[in-house]
C-alpha cells in the first residue's frame, strides 16, 4: 500500500489540476457551482477507475458522499486546496515527506512556552490521570512513549500522543510551522483528564487527514 500522505497529496494536486485544466479550456465555467459540479464528478469518476491507491479509498468516498449531500457547500475546492498547501509543507522537492526528529519536537516546545503554554513530559501516562494547570494552556507528553519514539539518530520512528488542553487552532498552526502536522484522535476525553488527543508519526505520515492549519491568504 502507498504512503497515505504522499498518495492524497498527489489526488488533490492532481484534481487541482484538472479543475484549472477544464477551466483554461472554457469546458467549466469559473464558480463556485460549477468547479464543485466539476471536482464531484473527478472524485467519483477517479473512484470508478481506481486511479488512486486503496489507501486513499475511504477519503475519497467520503469526498463523494459530502459533495452529493451538500453541493458546493461541501466545498471540495477549498478542501483541494488547504490539502494542497499543508502537504507541501512537509515535503521536499521529491514528494518525499521530510523526517520528524528530536530536534523537531524541541523546536515545537519552544515555540509554545514562547506563548505560555506549559509543557509536562516527566511522568508516564498509563492510565487515567489528572492534570492541574490553573488555566494555562498544557501539553502533556508520556515521559515513556517519548523515550521509546525516537532512534538511536534522533528519528522519530513510533507514533507519539500529545495531550493538549488549551486553544486547539493556534496549537496546530504552531506545530505545522514547526513541521509537524497532527492527527486527532479526540478533542476533549483522553487518558489526561480535560485534554484531547492528537498524535504525531515518523514524517508526519498519518493514516487519515491531519488537522489543517490556518491558511495565509
Amino acid at each position: 500500500m502507498a504512503i497515505f500522505s504522499q498518495e492524497i497529496y498527489k489526488v488533490v494536486t492532481i484534481g487541482l489540476n484538472a479543475l484549472e485544466s477544464s477551466q483554461a479550456s472554457g469546458k467549466t465555467p469559473r464558480n463556485p457551482v460549477s468547479e464543485a459540479h466539476y471536482l464531484s464528478a473527478w472524485v467519483t469518476k477517479a473512484l470508478k477507475q481506481q486511479s488512486f491507491d486503496r489507501s486513499v479509498v475511504k477519503t475519497l468516498m467520503m469526498w463523494q458522499q459530502q459533495s452529493r449531500s451538500m453541493g458546493k457547500n461541501a466545498q471540495l475546492k477549498l478542501n483541494f486546496e488547504c490539502l494542497a498547501e499543508t502537504f507541501s509543507g512537509v515535503v521536499n522537492a521529491e514528494g518525499e515527506e521530510k523526517r520528524v526528529t528530536h530536534t523537531t519536537l524541541q523546536g515545537f516546545y519552544a515555540a509554545l512556552e514562547h506563548d505560555d503554554w506549559l509543557i509536562t513530559k516527566e511522568f508516564e501516562v498509563n492510565r487515567k490521570v489528572t492534570h492541574f494547570t490553573d488555566g494555562q494552556a498544557s501539553l502533556v507528553v508520556c515521559s515513556n512513549q517519548l523515550q521509546n519514539a525516537f532512534d538511536e539518530q534522533g528519528e522519530l520512528v513510533k507514533p507519539l500522543s500529545l495531550y493538549v488542553r488549551g486553544n486547539i487552532q493556534p496549537f496546530i498552526d504552531l506545530a505545522f510551522a514547526s513541521g509537524l502536522l497532527l492527527f486527532k484522535v479526540t478533542d476533549y476525553k483522553s487518558k489526561v483528564k480535560y485534554h484531547g488527543e492528537f498524535v504525531i508519526y515518523p514524517a508526519n505520515n498519518g493514516e487519515h487527514l491531519p488537522e489543517l492549519p490556518t491558511r495565509n491568504l
